[in-house]
């Protein structure tokens, strides 16, 4: 949907508008129905009359989506191998934003975050027994989730990465046995799953996974700890339970996953509105989450909201979906963003700048092109850096 954009913001805003003033769903001029009310929203990812087809962004091949069984077996797995893991107590933060840094201690937007948390899954994607997995991931990282999902290189051309990386996965999967039953990553998770799966099907399953816990979480954290800096949580003394909510607030105002697609099986009504089998129906979660009858000044940045919230509000948040293509790992995701958020915001001094004012919009909503300095607590920063970017 419109590839020919560097950035769909200017569409969020204008579809933000057309929410607030239509009653009920809208179609956009080519079509595509809106839907940008929580109830509606809802009716359509629960979907208990199914009226649209089954779907999974995580666990499937192509547009089709593995057997339910599957999926919950994939499911399973999955949060087993992410919890297994002490990340928390193993990962060097310090280390890891040493390297992602620039000569003057910037981190740049849309592209630092991924970087972190590619270092902080990276027991979780591939095990260091590893290595040729390793460098494809690095490069899928780099030249697809970066230059494709978030910032846009390969706009207006057809871009190579993903096929060549894939087929990179596919061959070093073939050489690997199958996993027993102490599974470790990612890598073990597609290779135990049962059925007549092909390299090259476990190959784009592994791709899917790590976009999801990667580019979603890493744009997240940048968010986060950009939005953390700019309204004061940026102190040795900021609280396990601020920090909560401000993680919620930052998903709710700039929700990664900015929308949601189901394809209707079947026609059918949806509030009120015809909908055709085939039809592709969006859900705005960008516009849900800033609908100004459900939120009180929905565009101003509150983590206190979150103290006490409404029946209503808790309806309207859909940051990972709803039903059963909502993200499985959701509650680690937000743990991992939580964690990693104090450790940046108690430990280190915060400075940001912009080159441009907007959010960019993508496959995922990324902050504005500029950068983050994080500067170790009771450290100085160079005297350069303070002459530096305009």
């Amino acid at each position: 949907m419109f590839l020919d954009s560097k950035s769909l913001w200017p569409h969020l805003l204008r579809w933000e508008k057309l929410a607030a003033a239509a009653d009920g769903p809208f179609r956009l001029r080519y079509g595509t129905l809106v839907i940008a009310e929580a109830n509606a929203a809802r009716d359509v990812l629960l979907d208990s009359a199914d009226n649209y087809l089954s779907q999974s962004g995580f666990f499937r091949l192509g547009p089709t989506p593995l057997a339910r069984e599957l999926r919950a077996q994939a499911s399973h797995e999955l949060i087993k191998v992410l919890v297994r893991h002490g990340l928390n107590s193993s990962f060097d933060i310090d280390s890891a934003i040493h390297q992602l840094s620039d000569s003057r201690s910037r981190l740049r937007h849309q592209r630092w975050g991924v970087g972190l948390i590619r270092r902080y899954f990276a027991p979780v994607i591939a095990h260091q027994r590893h290595t040729e997995i390793n460098s494809l991931v690095d490069t899928y990282v780099s030249s697809s989730i970066v230059g494709d999902d978030i910032v846009g290189h390969a706009v207006r051309r057809s871009h190579r990465s993903v096929p060549r990386v894939r087929a990179g996965f596919a061959e070093q999967l073939l050489r690997l046995p199958a996993p027993g039953t102490d599974t470790k990553d990612l890598v073990d998770v597609v290779l135990g799953l049962p059925g007549e799966l092909t390299p090259a099907d476990r190959a784009q399953l592994l791709q899917r996974l790590i976009l999801s816990a990667v580019g979603f979480t890493g744009v997240t954290l940048e968010w986060v700890v950009l939005l953390g800096i700019q309204h004061g949580y940026n102190t040795p003394a900021v609280r396990p339970e601020q920090i909560h909510s401000l993680v919620r607030e930052t998903l709710r105002l700039y929700p990664t996953a900015w929308r949601l697609v189901r394809v209707a099986a079947v026609d059918h009504d949806i509030a009120g509105v015809s909908v055709r089998k085939g039809e592709h129906v969006l859900i705005g979660t960008h516009a849900i989450h800033r609908a100004g009858a459900v939120w009180d000044e929905p565009l101003v940045f509150r983590p206190a909201r979150w103290e006490k919230l409404t029946d209503e509000q808790r309806q309207s948040y859909l940051p990972f979906g709803k039903g059963e293509a909502m993200c499985p790992a959701n509650g680690f995701a937000l743990k991992v963003l939580e964690h990693l958020g104090c450790l940046i915001l108690r430990h280190y001094q915060g400075d940001v700048r912009f080159r441009k004012r907007q959010p960019h919009a993508r496959t995922l909503l990324a902050p504005p092109a500029g950068w983050t300095r994080l500067t170790k607590a009771g450290k100085t920063a160079p005297d350069a850096l303070t002459s530096a970017m305009g």
